[in-house]
């Protein structure tokens, strides 16, 4: 799929209908609105509204159109993908239907007046009657194709989701009338809580109006919308994690749904709603669709940790804001969407009251930039060269990152280094790795105690500078247990710490005295 969804910006150009007589067949080009005050007549008999793959037209309705004034949107399909590789597809939805039901053998025969949906939706070859299109079931983890044999009275609805596909990037035509009212639809928990839905209307729709309409229906670690890039995009761009790019109240914000649009979302299944609400209120004219291109809105502070293996890469992401805490945040964190079968995978699991969920967006609250660990999930085949690595950061200077493997009992700064590891036996699960996250602006040196030097050399803990008074040393491991103290002598400048009985790993040394305070962290491999 490409370039279906959109960040607010001014749209290329827009006009005011007013009362007046149009010709018979009215034109809406890609990139233009065409908004239609309330009480206007439009004796236009039709209006063809046009799109291409990164811009669309937008008809903005206050009123219902003349019974007689037939609307069609022809809505740009991604090319068919190759099995086996990245890319191909679509998830769309119907901008405009018929009052009338709609059968999927019907919507085969729309037409521009030059080709049918029937000749630019690929159909199997050995299956003429199979075609590329079809809803999401989330009883069997995949999406349905339409067989006209068995589906070919199976009725379209507005508001669903379905994947479809061209043979070569093309427009396939949905025609009807407009929707001025809100419409819903009905998501569930079968065997999982995944369900494709899409946006209704010829107009793009607020991102953040929708997940709030609906926040109580989405499932909370799930609290997002889930966009299809169809690997055009895969682990580029804030936000995106293979096949999806995840939209919440965290990261990409300014991304709006366009005409048309499908994606996923996750049902709550402790909710008794069960309805998908698209308003009217959350329909806007705002949009210019450069999504695919991958823009970075909303990252403040955060960090996108990759994992790759030479010819595969994943990524996840962890945010610092002020709105988030240790536990779950609904519409910040957010879970993966797995069920695409990735043999590469990287995740983190919640630092408190973990849900025992893979977390593709983990959200932190500003105040937990220092001493923090966070669990890290990997999925890697065996006979691998996996490397680790920080792909985007924002975090202020002194935050540091490292990552933890306790396998080898090493910690790297990922701020300035990468991890590399070769898999001897297949690896998936938490347990082996961990990101600490410390800052090192937050440890304190005193003037007095500028000219201390704390340093480690295999096991011994070195502490040279003259000491100004009897000195208290505490160490610490990186949960903030105290697991070795001594005393200092007053005006001794070389010192030294035994730390054999401390095992490999990152350590907090506190010096404390009425003259000198410092603290430094260290490692003992």
């Amino acid at each position: 799929m490409k370039n279906f969804y959109l960040t607010a910006l001014a749209v290329a150009f827009s006009y005011t209908v007013k009362a007046q007589d149009l010709s018979s067949t009215m034109l809406v080009t890609p990139g233009t609105t065409v908004m239609v005050s309330s009480g206007t007549a439009i004796s236009a008999s039709e209006v063809n509204l046009k799109s291409t793959s990164d811009s669309f037209a937008c008809l903005f309705l206050n009123d219902d159109l003349e019974p007689s004034t037939i609307v069609n949107y022809d809505r740009y399909v991604n090319v068919i993908g190759t099995t086996g590789q990245n890319g191909g597809n679509d998830l769309i939805s119907l901008p405009v239907k018929t009052t009338a039901d709609v059968t999927f053998s019907d919507f085969l025969t729309y037409t521009d007046g030059v080709t049918a949906n029937s000749m630019i939706i690929p159909n199997a070859p050995s299956i003429p009657t199979l075609f590329a299109f079809g809803p999401y079931n989330n009883t069997n983890h995949s999406y349905t194709n339409y067989n006209t044999a068995t589906d070919g009275g199976v009725i379209l609805k507005r508001g669903i989701g379905y994947r479809a596909a061209s043979y070569s990037g093309q427009t396939i035509r949905c025609t009807g009338t407009v929707s001025t009212v809100s419409e819903t639809v009905e998501i569930t928990t079968n065997e999982n809580v995944w369900n494709s839905v899409g946006n209704p209307f010829p107009t793009f729709i607020d991102s953040q109006a929708f997940l709030a309409a609906n926040s109580t229906v989405l499932k909370p670690s799930a609290r997002a919308i889930y966009a299809y890039n169809s690997g055009t995009n895969t682990d580029t761009g804030t936000g995106t994690f293979g096949n999806y790019t995840i939209i919440n109240g965290l990261t990409n914000t300014d991304v709006n749904i366009a005409p048309g649009q499908g994606f996923l979302v996750a049902n709550d299944s402790s909710d008794a709603t069960n309805q998908i609400s698209f308003t009217q209120a959350m329909r806007t004219n705002e949009g210019t669709d450069d999504f695919i291109l991958g823009r970075n809105a909303n990252q403040n502070q955060m960090f996108r940790l990759q994992v790759e293996n030479g010819t595969e890469d994943f990524a996840t992401e962890i945010y610092f804001n002020a709105n988030s805490t240790l536990g779950l945040d609904p519409g910040y964190d957010a879970v993966l969407y797995t069920n695409d079968g990735y043999d590469l995978i990287v995740y983190s699991h919640l630092v408190e009251n973990d849900l025992g969920e893979s977390m593709a967006i983990q959200s932190l609250g500003l105040n937990n930039q220092n001493d923090i660990s966070i669990p890290l999930g990997l999925k890697a085949e065996q006979g691998q060269q996996i490397t680790f690595s920080i792909e985007t950061s924002t975090l202020p200077n002194g935050v540091e990152v490292y990552l933890e493997d306790t396998l080898t009992n090493t910690f790297t700064l990922l701020n300035a280094n990468s991890y590399s590891f070769a898999t001897n036996n297949p690896i998936s699960g938490i347990g082996r790795f961990y990101l600490r996250v410390e800052n090192s602006t937050l440890s304190t040196i005193d003037q007095n105690s500028e000219s201390l030097k704390i340093f480690t050399s295999e096991k011994t803990i070195f502490i040279n500078g003259l000491l100004l008074a009897d000195t208290e040393v505490s160490i610490y491991d990186i949960q903030g247990r105290l697991v070795l103290s001594s005393f200092l002598k007053e005006a001794s400048d070389r010192n030294t710490l035994n730390a054999e009985r401390l095992s490999q790993g990152m350590y907090v040394v506190k010096l404390n005295s009425k003259e000198q305070q410092q603290t430094k962290k260290v490692i003992i491999k």
